[in-house]
């Protein structure tokens, strides 16, 4: 599938019509479909600094984005007529409250949302505050319903080397998942760099490296298709990304504003006023989540 990014300012034309949180930061394209990958608000959410002991994270979550964005549109193209992505969540679902949403429970586990769409898995223990061990995190999770029949592809992205224990990942990870969903036919698929993913002796016959050969045989056992895709993006390239989001994050955060009036000021609060008035025109509360403030009430345009 043809893949490629592209870098983008909050001043460019893409985001003219976006809000602030809105505007992307990078995009990327799959076989002629681009999406959103960055966003201005994913910046100010993130939970990794963004200099260079940020970096492997940084890489990361970009992997995970892309590999969710790939496999997205992989399915949307595989039999359009008989195959559709979707059912994973019911009506209950918010989006604008998906956090800690549980998707599927049973006596023993539970997966819920984490940071959406990455999930978390949860086995029931007894012990900790609220009697639930974690078990481990869900890159990506696509419900695809086929000829009738339920998928549930799981996602691992991987940076750097393939790390997977694939000794004890049915037992981690799928035993759990078949308790929570009885009825589906699971897959388990891998996104990769090349020089961890294929034996680069022999390019042109793309032999799998023994921690992908050794996963597709855990699972094969227990009747679990692994596949295997590598990201068309090279080092050089997730660097390239990184850079541009650190540089947004500093122009950023030196980025000012004047203001006239009085002003209060919390730890949480801001108001000002204009002179003589005892209701501010601008109020901002601090977003507890990023340490960010934002606008509650604003009676001018700025």
């Amino acid at each position: 599938m043809r893949t490629k990014f592209k870098l983008h300012h909050s001043n460019d034309p893409i985001n003219q019509d976006l809000p602030e949180s809105e505007k992307l930061l990078i995009s990327y394209e799959v076989t002629g479909r681009r999406y959103g990958l960055y966003s201005l608000g994913d910046l100010l959410c993130s939970t990794y600094p963004f200099d260079e002991t940020g970096i492997p994270n940084m890489k990361g979550d970009l992997a995970e984005r892309i590999a969710r964005r790939v496999m997205k549109r992989f399915l949307q193209r595989f039999d359009q007529n008989r195959g559709r992505i979707g059912g994973l969540f019911d009506k209950s679902f918010d989006p604008k409250n998906r956090e800690n949403y549980v998707v599927a429970n049973t006596k023993r586990y539970v997966l819920k949302i984490g940071r959406y769409p990455n999930m978390i898995l949860l086995k029931k223990t007894g012990q900790g505050k609220w009697g639930y061990q974690h078990v481990t995190d869900l890159d990506g999770l696509f419900d695809f319903r086929y000829l009738s029949k339920r998928h549930l592809i799981i996602l691992e992205s991987k940076t750097g080397k393939i790390d997977v224990q694939a000794e004890s990942l049915y037992e981690t990870l799928f035993v759990p998942l078949r308790k929570l969903f009885p009825e589906a036919i699971f897959s388990y698929v891998v996104f990769a760099d090349r020089r961890h993913l294929m034996d680069i002796r022999y390019p042109e016959y793309r032999i799998l490296q023994d921690a992908a050969v050794r996963i597709y045989e855990a699972l094969a056992y227990h009747g679990i298709a692994s596949f295997f895709f590598e990201f068309q993006e090279n080092d050089s390239d997730f660097m390239q990304m990184c850079r541009h989001l650190i540089n947004a994050y500093r122009t950023y955060h030196h980025e000012r504003v004047s203001f006239q009036g009085s002003v209060s000021v919390t730890d949480s609060h801001i108001a000002i006023f204009e002179p003589g008035n005892r209701r501010p025109y601008l109020e901002l509360a601090r977003d507890p989540s990023t340490g960010m403030f934002r606008v509650l009430r604003s009676v001018r345009s700025f």
